[in-house]
């Protein structure tokens, strides 16, 4: 019964890994969902009103987020656009993975180390999400026109 027990806990602990890896991007979409839905819901407005306006505001800041990053050609402007999406996703798996550390029981040093880990690999999961979300851009052909991506499959 043991063995069983810390099979699927081992699992279980991978599954909620993944998902925050997965899910690491959408930390700063998530974090001004709330936000704005706590201010409107503050303000008077009932909880369905609050509920579509944070995911109105998390829909806009995760669109307009990709569409400055993909678009913009400053490095300057990239790496701003990047760091707002990474900061609070490095957070997040630095807070998720302290977590799991303490229920693991290692000692304090080897916690922070495991939250610090669990921090940049949220971190480096979110730019790597972040970086294949590109928006389709159109080839050249030898010909010289323009042709689409989709239109490039053989």
């Amino acid at each position: 019964m043991p063995a069983i027990a810390l099979i699927l806990g081992l699992v279980s602990v991978g599954l909620l890994c993944r998902a925050l890896f997965e899910l690491a991007v959408h930390a700063l979409p998530f974090f001004v969902a709330v936000s704005t839905s706590m201010a409107v819901l503050s303000a008077g407005v009932g909880i369905a009103g609050a509920f579509l306006v944070g995911l109105t505001a998390a829909a806009l800041t995760l669109a307009i987020g990709r569409v400055l990053f993909v678009t913009s050609r400053s490095p300057l402007i990239r790496a701003s656009v990047a760091a707002a999406f990474l900061v609070p996703a490095a957070m997040a798996g630095r807070h998720t993975a302290l977590g799991v550390a303490f229920l693991a029981g290692p000692s304090p040093l080897l916690r922070e180390i495991i939250g610090w880990l669990g921090a940049f690999l949220s971190g480096g999961c979110a730019l790597h999400e972040l970086l294949n979300h590109d928006l389709p851009r159109p080839l050249r052909s030898e010909a010289g026109g323009d042709r689409s991506l989709h239109s490039s499959r053989l």
